[in-house]
């Protein structure tokens, strides 16, 4: 069974494509193409009635060893073979990189029957496939404002887009889109894997393409958005369009075996992470699940974290499940900080925390120092943990091995599982501990951050401060 698309670009059969003659072309050079392959050039090369391609941008994106370039290869020799003195054009996200894909197209073609009508330079800088029409083949540096300055452009390769931010991509298409200008039904390729928080150019563009842009021919394939089990195998090889015909499961298992959670999910499920790094592994977070809420008449602990912009902050509770287990549950999340001393004071006057947590040389700083004012000055009480570097780094390492070991859940919400995915890291002392600065689409990380000081301070009670329990 074939792996569907999550979203493609419908054929429309009133308009012709070059999208067979493409792959005949590619199995002429010994790459037939794979069903996903077929699809897209069909749709991809749809031409008007004046014979000029439908959509100026096309997107793909699909996961790592899919067989990207040799449908791009393709395309590029069609073009080299039947438009005269054609631009065609290669860019990466490192020039080296842009060399390597060029290499591998031009070795291609040169082990296939149109070796003899090509003509190759393989020089640093000067890399160049002529064809007899005129074409050329060549590599440009995408982040090379003047790169393609007085250049002409009838197909244009992107790769790996999720390597670019979206300034980035702003010079790209500063550099391209005026060489397409002259070049009757050029196209732009952009083609790529999923990315993280820092891939924005990409994202707009899959974003754009998912709600159906007019002019752009738009495919994605690659594991739902909503998988709990980012180690199930089977589930990517069900989604992998190159599955069950140039790679295995078994390939996907070696693959899986040497790399790490979030890599492998990005690269061969095609799934957007906020991060370079999972702050916490998805099926460590997923299994520590509940919709159990905290024990009434128990113990409870809050704490609260700002995001490092201080455009947001959060509040989490801290107490026990009715079979002791530490259960987490995110209080409350708002936009900016001024809010958040009032509704700890009022928090603390209902439920009588064994301590409140909030770290005084952080974002939350001020926070911390109103508390410490109202305790001073009205008398109100607030069991405030004396927290410094050392506790920090406790608080991480605690939180983790109680998701690890099952001592700790959290109640199932949404913005916490979004702080989850936003959240990266940075070093504190030589240990990794999660970064308060927001991801790139805006998204805080705060919530994540106080439930592991909540649960630090349950664990923590503040000495001979505790009340009784209220009834």
């Amino acid at each position: 069974m074939e792996a569907a698309p999550r979203y493609a670009t419908p054929r429309d059969p009133a308009y012709r494509t070059f999208g067979g003659k493409v792959a005949k072309l590619s199995a002429g050079m010994g790459a037939p193409f794979m069903p996903w392959q077929r699809q897209v050039a069909d749709v991809a090369l749809e031409v008007d009635g004046r014979g000029r391609y439908r959509y100026p941008v096309v997107v793909v994106t699909v996961q790592r060893r899919a067989g990207k370039t040799t449908l791009v290869r393709a395309v590029m020799a069609h073009r080299g073979l039947t438009v005269r003195r054609a631009g065609l054009w290669v860019t990466a996200q490192q020039r080296q990189d842009a060399a390597d894909t060029w290499t591998d197209m031009a070795d291609a073609i040169e082990d296939s029957p149109l070796g003899p009508l090509v003509r190759r330079r393989s020089a640093n800088g000067q890399e160049q496939l002529t064809f007899p029409t005129g074409g050329k083949l060549r590599v440009f540096n995408a982040r090379s404002r003047r790169a393609m300055h007085g250049k002409w452009s009838d197909c244009t390769l992107v790769d790996e887009a999720f390597a670019f931010t979206d300034e980035e991509g702003t010079v790209i298409l500063q550099g391209v889109v005026p060489t397409m200008a002259t070049r009757p039904g050029a196209q732009l390729w952009i083609v790529s894997t999923a990315g993280t928080a820092l891939s924005t150019w990409l994202r707009s563009y899959v974003l754009r393409g998912r709600a159906g842009a007019d002019r752009m021919a738009y495919f994605e394939w690659g594991i739902p958005e909503d998988t709990d089990d980012l180690d199930d195998l089977e589930l990517y090889a069900r989604h992998h369009p190159a599955v069950g015909h140039t790679i295995d499961l078994t390939a996907l298992a070696d693959a899986r075996a040497l790399m790490k959670s979030h890599e492998f999910a990005r690269a061969y499920g095609n799934f957007w992470v906020s991060s370079d790094e999972w702050a916490i592994a998805p099926p460590l977070w997923n299994g520590s699940r509940t919709w159990e809420r905290i024990a009434p008449g128990g113990p409870v602990a809050f704490a609260a974290e700002v995001c490092a912009d201080r455009s947001s902050g959060a509040i989490c509770a801290a107490g026990r499940t009715a079979d002791g287990r530490t259960a987490i549950e995110l209080t409350d999340e708002r936009p900016g900080v001024g809010w958040i001393a009032p509704r700890l004071l009022e928090l603390a006057e209902r439920h009588r925390p064994v301590s409140v947590v909030v770290d005084p040389v952080s974002p939350a700083g001020p926070v911390h120092r109103a508390l410490m004012d109202h305790r001073r000055s009205r008398g109100r009480w607030v069991p405030l943990a004396p927290f410094g570097t050392p506790e920090l780094l406790d608080a991480h390492t605690e939180f983790l091995d109680g998701l690890v070991t099952g001592a700790t859940v959290h109640r199932s919400h949404e913005r916490l599982d979004a702080a989850v995915r936003a959240t990266g890291s940075r070093q504190v002392r030589e240990q990794v501990v999660w970064s308060r600065l927001p991801a790139e689409d805006g998204t805080s990380p705060a919530p994540l951050l106080a439930a592991a000081l909540a649960a630090y301070g349950l664990a923590h009670p503040v000495p001979n401060e505790r009340p009784e329990i209220a009834a």
